[in-house]
């Protein structure tokens, strides 16, 4: 099923760059070793994902969980705040993106 490689591409891509961002602030190599393996999990998922769903629909529902889960990731693992409260409006409008992608089909106006 598209939705769960979606979730576990994502999932591959958050490692990545958590492991990135932990190798600039520690200079320890085996997080930059951590961060290439997630994004060779991205590249998985991404064949994988695309083969059972649009490109159209995988890029959608993909930028909105990086959006959702990565912000929760840098903020609650890694400890980063936005500048503005506001901010978090971009949030909220990342989980509307992939509620309206997602069972958009199902919505008939």
């Amino acid at each position: 099923m598209s939705i769960v490689n979606v979730a576990l591409m994502t999932v591959s891509e958050i490692w990545g760059n958590a492991n990135f961002k932990l190798f600039t602030t520690t200079g320890k190599h085996h997080h930059m070793y951590l961060g290439i393996l997630g994004y060779v999990g991205v590249l998985f998922f991404l064949v994988k994902s695309l083969a059972t769903g649009s490109l159209l629909w995988v890029s959608a529902m993909w930028e909105g969980m990086i959006v959702v889960l990565g912000s929760l990731v840098a903020v609650f693992i890694l400890g980063e705040q936005f500048e503005s409260p506001v901010q978090w409006i971009g949030v909220g409008f990342g989980i509307l993106s992939m509620l309206l992608v997602h069972f958009g089909p199902y919505l008939k106006f």
